[in-house]
């Protein structure tokens, strides 16, 4: 169907100009009226809406209905329409969605009702339906509380009014053809509004309000207005004027769009230059990182070559230090011996001694009943047997009771006897220097297992080429040895339930025997020599075990816990403190120098990175408390740890073999796993390390 009723040059040439001056002119109104349209363009409502447009008129065209304009939803602020003088014969119910309309003119066309959808329109003052073909009123005008005009004239199947007009309280003018009207009569519609809303007010039993003097005096300002017909414009300047005006006014919003437009681009050069200078300092800082890390990587592993090197070469030891691992073996276990021989003064009987005078007391309270039952059987022999009776099952009753409470007794002494034993035996292992050696090695070799792993996952991450089969022949090297240190600490404690066992034999007499060995354990064991794997660090002891001295660690703990510098141990000191091989105290020395480089070396390199930032002057003190061969809770908590490769959450604690992969939890790998996650090599079994 064609938008013209005619389709004539001017008719369309009328039509885009309204339509360009609706999008370009800042004026409120959007004028399509007088151009012969039969359908509405499509998009003049959401034009409407972009445009904040107030007033829309489609008066003298073609109408008949509003659905191609778009959604009237978009119509939301628009506050005057004009539809009349078209061919309009019903409106749709979506004119609901009009919420500020305050003027509706649909006036000469077809109507024959009003929808119900009007009621929504609070804002709506103004109504003219007049000239219509309207058979009846909608209640819902009585819902328009701010309506002060309604014009209904020239309906002539109009006779009666809706009794809920009244409910309107603002209306002050009904315009109507009164002759014509049967409800109300024609002698009330041919009067003033007053006595029509009085008249519908008494038809439903509800009190007549006027409107305040206020909206009359603004009413009788609009009938003033009403005379003149606003949406009538008469041309005061001629075609060629207009022209020529609107030629202008094109002109000066194609220059400002020009300008604008210049000064957009212009900005938008200078953010995508300034982006550029952004992006490429990004990168620059990106590929800094990555040169660092890439070079971290490389130290790590040359540290881990060296480790494994010296865990090799470390099987061959010689036999000096053989020698004195016997005799420090010896020492101990004579030691162990002669902390049994010794006597020892009695520790916490308070408990046995109580049960004890609770027995005799019962056994005094026995003697004593049968005493005075012997006292008294030859005043009471008429009831011999029958008192006889009684106190036998009395006694009988008293003497279970009596062994009931001696087991009970006997039983918990047993009871403590064993968890004393397993309380010794546990501590002896702690405090064993062997043991604490193989632990401390299995921890590094566990650590070491951990940094190969994190290396590896970082690796691919980068995308960096590297070498499977040297990290794998590493990781290897590293589960062999930790196999065998298991072995040997499984071997160290079988040796050492011997010896518990060869003192519990010479000893089986003694009251309290393993309390007392408890307590004298606890008092004979070194300072802090219980918790120095917590705090040890990874540095020294890795130094430590590549100079072959790691088994020297329990003389250095006076040393490590003091508080002092490394820097200040001599080898008359270690001699003083039981290191008597002057190999050992050469290594220990040399491993304390190389670790004290390290120190310095971080120091320095941390100064440098931070040396833009304002500095203060160091404390004479901080070299030493850097050296002291001990992490502090900052340090611990940057140690190196694997994460799980699973969970993502947990740390990497089993180790599987045979591909020495340190990357999975407890938890995770608890679980059916036959592919190891990293490498998809077959697991044989999995080892559960801890980390110090």
């Amino acid at each position: 169907m064609s938008l013209l009723n005619k389709n004539t040059n001017d008719a369309r040439a009328k039509l885009e100009r309204k339509l360009y001056l609706a999008k370009e002119s800042p004026e409120p109104d959007f004028d399509l009226s007088d151009c012969q349209l039969r359908q509405l363009p499509s998009g003049i409502f959401s034009i409407c809406k972009v445009f904040r447009k107030d007033n829309l008129y489609l008066q003298n065209n073609y109408l008949r209905t509003l659905d191609n304009g778009g959604l009237l939803s978009d119509l939301h602020l628009i506050k005057i329409i004009d539809l009349s003088y078209n061919r309009f014969i019903h409106l749709s119910n979506d004119i609901r969605y009009l919420v500020s309309l305050t003027e509706l003119h649909i006036h000469h066309n077809l109507l024959k009702t009003i929808p119900d959808g009007i009621k929504y329109l609070e804002s709506l003052r103004i109504l003219d339906v007049s000239n219509n073909k309207l058979t009846n009123l909608t209640p819902s005008i009585g819902s328009l509380k701010t309506l002060n005009y309604l014009n209904i004239c020239q309906n002539e199947d109009l006779t009666e009014l809706c009794p809920e007009v009244c409910l309107a309280r603002n209306l002050r003018q009904i315009d109507l053809d009164g002759n014509q009207f049967t409800f109300p009569p024609t002698e009330i519609t041919c009067k003033d509004t007053k006595a029509i809303m009085m008249y519908l007010c008494e038809s439903i039993n509800i009190e007549y309000i006027p409107p305040s003097i206020t909206e009359t005096e603004d009413l009788q300002e609009r009938e003033i207005n009403r005379t003149h017909n606003p949406f009538i414009r008469r041309n005061t300047v001629t075609w060629e004027e207009q022209e020529a005006a609107i030629i202008e006014q094109e002109r000066k919003i194609h220059k400002a769009n020009q300008e604008q437009r210049d000064k957009f681009l212009s900005e938008i050069i200078q953010e995508q230059i300034n982006l550029d200078t952004e992006i490429a300092k990004v990168h620059e800082g990106r590929e800094v990182e990555r040169q660092r890390l890439i070079k971290a990587i490389q130290d790590n592993e040359k540290d881990i070559d060296i480790t494994v090197k010296n865990f090799i070469q470390s099987d061959g030891l010689k036999p000096e230090v053989v020698q004195q691992q016997l005799a420090y073996e010896k020492a101990e276990h004579d030691r162990l011996l002669e902390l049994t021989r010794q006597n020892y003064d009695n520790i916490k009987k308070s408990e046995v001694l109580k049960a004890m005078e609770n027995l005799m007391n019962d056994e005094n309270s026995v003697q004593y009943f049968l005493k005075d039952y012997k006292d008294n059987l030859n005043n009471i022999k008429e009831n011999i047997l029958m008192q006889e009776s009684e106190s036998n099952s009395k006694l009988s009753e008293f003497l279970n009771t009596k062994d009931n409470t001696r087991s009970v007794l006997v039983q918990q002494l047993l009871e403590d006897e064993d968890v004393q034993k397993a309380l010794v035996t546990s501590l002896l292992e702690k405090v064993d220097a062997k043991t604490w050696s193989l632990n401390e090695e299995i921890s590094l070799i566990s650590s070491h297992l951990a940094k190969l792993s994190v290396i590896e996952q970082e690796k691919k991450k980068l995308q960096i080429a590297y070498n499977y089969n040297e990290l794998l022949q590493q990781r290897v090297q590293l589960v062999n040895l930790l196999d065998d240190l298991y072995d040997q600490r499984q071997k160290r404690r079988k040796q050492l339930i011997e010896t518990i066992k060869e003192v519990e034999i010479e000893n089986n007499t003694s009251k309290d025997f393993w309390l007392k060995n408890y307590q004298k354990l606890i008092d004979s064991a070194p300072k802090n020599l219980l918790n120095v794997s917590k705090h040890l660090d990874p540095i020294l002891a890795n130094y430590l075990l590549q100079e072959g001295v790691i088994h020297c660690l329990p003389f250095l703990v006076k040393f490590l816990f003091s508080g002092e510098s490394l820097a200040n141990i001599t080898s008359e000191k270690l001699k003083e403190n039981g290191v008597t091989l002057s190999v050992d105290r050469d290594g220990i020395i040399r491993a304390i120098n190389m670790y004290i480089d390290v120190k310095l070396s971080n120091s320095n390199h941390k100064v440098l990175i931070d040396n833009y930032q304002p500095t203060a002057p160091l404390e004479d003190n901080v070299e030493d408390q850097a050296c002291s061969g001990v992490l502090t809770l900052k340090e611990e908590q940057n140690e190196l740890e694997g994460e799980c490769v699973i969970c993502m959450d947990a740390r990497s604690e089993i180790v599987f073999v045979p591909c020495g992969h340190m990357c999975c939890c407890v938890r995770c790998a608890i679980t059916d796993i036959d592919l190891c996650p990293m490498c998809r090599t077959g697991v044989e079994r999995k080892i559960k390390v801890l980390i110090a």
